[in-house]
C-alpha cells in the first residue's frame, strides 16, 4: 500500500520577463478566465510578469542609440499624461555597463533644470520589445511609491493599457 503524496504546484511560484516572445499571448493563455469576465486587472501581471526595472539615477543628459523612452515620458509620448522637466529614458543593462564610467550622476537638481535626465537601467533590452511588452514593462517599471505618489500615472497606464483588455484603478 503506498502513501499518498500531497503535490504541490510551482504555479503561484512562476515568473517571467516582459521579452518573453508573445507575451501578449501567453497572458491571455494564463488569464484567460479573468479575460472570460472582462477587464483583467494589472495586479495580476505584476504577479506573472517581473519589472524591467533593475537601477535608476538622475544623471546629465546624454544621447545614446540604446535609449528608449520610459516611465512618465513613454506615458507622456502615449496617452494624456504630461511629462516632468526630466525626460525619463530606458536602457538595457549590457548597453549601461558600457557607458557608465562616462555618465555623469546627480543627486539634487532644479525642477526646471532640462539638462537632467532619469534613466531606468532594465534587465532586458527595451529596443526588442513590441508595443504590448513594452506597454506592460513600463507599466511594472514603476514602484509603488512613484504610483501612490502621483494618481495620474495609475490613469494613463489605464489609457495606455485598455487597448489590450487591461485596467490599472488600483494597481
Amino acid at each position: 500500500m503506498g502513501w499518498l503524496v500531497e503535490m504541490k504546484s510551482f504555479k503561484n511560484f512562476e515568473l517571467t520577463m516582459v521579452d518573453q516572445p508573445d507575451l501578449e499571448g501567453l497572458l491571455r493563455k494564463k488569464l484567460y478566465e479573468d479575460f472570460s469576465k472582462g477587464l483583467v486587472d494589472l495586479c495580476v501581471v505584476r504577479e506573472l510578469v517581473s519589472s524591467p526595472r533593475l537601477m535608476s539615477y538622475g544623471v546629465q543628459a546624454f544621447s545614446h542609440p540604446g535609449l528608449v523612452l520610459a516611465g512618465d515620458s513613454f506615458l507622456d509620448a502615449n496617452t494624456m499624461l504630461a511629462d516632468g522637466g526630466q525626460k525619463t529614458y530606458a536602457i538595457s543593462l549590457d548597453e549601461w555597463r558600457q557607458i557608465e564610467g562616462g555618465v555623469e550622476r546627480i543627486d539634487f537638481y532644479d525642477f526646471r533644470d532640462r539638462s537632467l535626465m532619469k534613466v531606468q537601467i532594465w534587465s532586458v533590452n527595451p529596443l526588442a520589445l513590441s508595443s504590448f511588452a513594452m506597454g506592460v514593462a513600463v507599466a511594472l517599471s514603476y514602484k509603488r511609491s512613484e504610483l501612490q505618489a502621483e494618481s495620474r500615472i495609475s490613469s494613463a497606464l489605464n489609457e495606455l493599457m485598455m487597448p489590450w483588455g487591461y485596467y490599472a484603478e488600483e494597481f
